[in-house]
C-alpha cells in the first residue's frame, strides 16, 4: 500500500462508516492538512478498488466507499512482510537488532516471557 493509499485507508478506518466521495475528501483533507481535489482521491479510490482495498457501495445517485480490510489486518500483513523482508521472518533477530545487542532489563524479559507463553497456548 502506498503512503497516499494508507492515508485514505486511515481516514476510512477512523470514520468507521461508508463515506460518499465528498465526505471522504473533506475528512481526508482535514486529517492530513492536504488540499486534494475530488479527481485526485477518485483516481486513488479506483486503483484501490482494483487492489481490493476498498469497496464502493451504491447509495442512490452516488457511491459510498468503505475499507475491505481492517486496520489490524493491514498492520498484521505489513508487519509480517517487514519481518520477512528485513529479518528472514525471525522475531528474535528483530528484537536483537532493536535492543542494539544489549540485554533487556528484567521487566522487559518478563513481558517477553509472558508474550511467549501466550503464543504457546495458541
Amino acid at each position: 500500500m502506498t503512503e497516499a493509499e494508507l492515508e485514505i485507508m486511515e481516514t476510512l478506518w477512523a470514520k468507521g462508516e461508508p463515506l460518499f466521495l465528498g465526505e471522504l475528501l473533506e475528512e481526508f483533507n482535514a486529517r492530513t492538512r492536504k488540499n486534494w481535489k475530488k479527481q485526485t482521491i477518485n483516481t486513488f479510490l479506483f486503483k484501490m478498488q482494483q487492489e481490493n482495498l476498498v469497496r464502493a457501495v451504491e447509495g442512490g445517485r452516488f457511491k459510498r466507499y468503505l475499507p475491505v480490510i481492517t486496520r489490524e489486518e493491514y498492520l498484521e500483513e505489513a508487519t509480517r512482510n517487514f519481518l520477512d523482508r528485513n529479518y528472514g521472518g525471525s522475531c528474535a533477530r528483530m528484537l536483537t537488532m532493536l535492543s542494539g545487542g544489549e540485554r533487556p532489563d528484567e521487566k522487559e524479559i518478563e513481558a517477553l516471557r509472558q508474550m511467549l507463553e501466550e503464543w504457546e497456548k495458541k
